[in-house]
This record gives C-alpha cells, sequence and structure tokens, in this order.
C-alpha cells in the first residue's frame, strides 16, 4: 500500500482550497444587499406596514440614535483580563420623496483577523422602506440568519410605529 498517496491527496485539497483572508467581505451597502439576496446565510424579508412612511421614518430615526447608535464594552477574565468592544453605527436617509434606506454596521474592536471591514465597520442589517398606496409603508429586511434576532424584532415593532425598548447588544 502506497503511504504517500494520502499526503499528496492532502496537499492537492490544500492547494486547491481558497485561503481565509480571500473570503469577500461587502464593503457597500449594494454589495451587502447584493450578498443577502444571494441567500447564503441570510434572508430578505419583505414586510408592511400600516403606518405612513414619515412616521415610521421619525421612529426609526428616535430610536436607532438611542438604541443602536451605542459601543458595547467588555471585560472577560481568559487566563488574563480582555477588552473587546463593539462599536454599532447606525444610518438612516431619505432617497426620495417617497423611500428611505436604513443601514447597520459594527466594528469589532480587536478586529478580527483576515478580513478588512469598510469604513463604519462590517455590515449587520439593511433596510429600503417605501411609501406605498393608503399611507402605508413597504419594507425589505435584508438579514443574517442568525445573531440578529432581538435587533430584528425591534426593528419590526419601530417600523409599525411602535416605541418598543432597545434591543440587548453583545
Amino acid at each position: 500500500m502506497n503511504r504517500r498517496l494520502p499526503a499528496i491527496a492532502f496537499v492537492t485539497v490544500l492547494a486547491c482550497a481558497a485561503p481565509a483572508a480571500a473570503i469577500d467581505v461587502p464593503q457597500t451597502r449594494q454589495e451587502f444587499v447584493k450578498a443577502v439576496a444571494s441567500g447564503r446565510g441570510a434572508e430578505v424579508e419583505r414586510l408592511q406596514s400600516d403606518q405612513p412612511l414619515d412616521k415610521v421614518y421619525a421612529v426609526l430615526q428616535e430610536r436607532t440614535k438611542a438604541c443602536l447608535d451605542v459601543k458595547v464594552q467588555r471585560t472577560a477574565y481568559v487566563g488574563y483580563v480582555e477588552r473587546s468592544s463593539s462599536d454599532y453605527n447606525p444610518t438612516l436617509r431619505r432617497v426620495g420623496k417617497d423611500r428611505a434606506e436604513f443601514t447597520l454596521q459594527v466594528e469589532h474592536r480587536p478586529r478580527g483577523v483576515g478580513h478588512t471591514p469598510p469604513p463604519g465597520g462590517l455590515f449587520m442589517l439593511a433596510a429600503d422602506l417605501r411609501s406605498v398606496g393608503g399611507g402605508r409603508t413597504e419594507i425589505v429586511l435584508y438579514r443574517p440568519n442568525i445573531g440578529v434576532k432581538k435587533i430584528v424584532a425591534s426593528l419590526k415593532e419601530w417600523f409599525d410605529g411602535d416605541k418598543a425598548p432597545c434591543p440587548k447588544l453583545k
């Protein structure tokens, strides 16, 4: 039996594998939305609010500033004292009379190895808001499948015009 065959196969697999540094990290909101729409570990959720866009926008503006524009600091003892933080950066802007965009980014410190995050941090969520007939608002939410459950629950309440409590961020 040839003992070199498994070693050659292993080296061949390693040579064909993409290095971790080659993982694409979306650098713009547009790239993030496109990546989520491709469906890998993420989903596009379509929602309707019975509130007009102006009211949804006002509630989002108030709640995102108070709840999501925060820095979470952590200290852990793991054989030594380790300090880390996550700086959440929401952006809400009008992109027309009847449209708005919401984006949430997060900057982790220390940052992970192997990727170059865009200015403002890694993209976590995005939402396109559009005024539709009858004083309602249509929302297209771009989000990962894991890690944002509490934020999404609060956003959904805010989309309905409810000034719900802030989600607990980690």
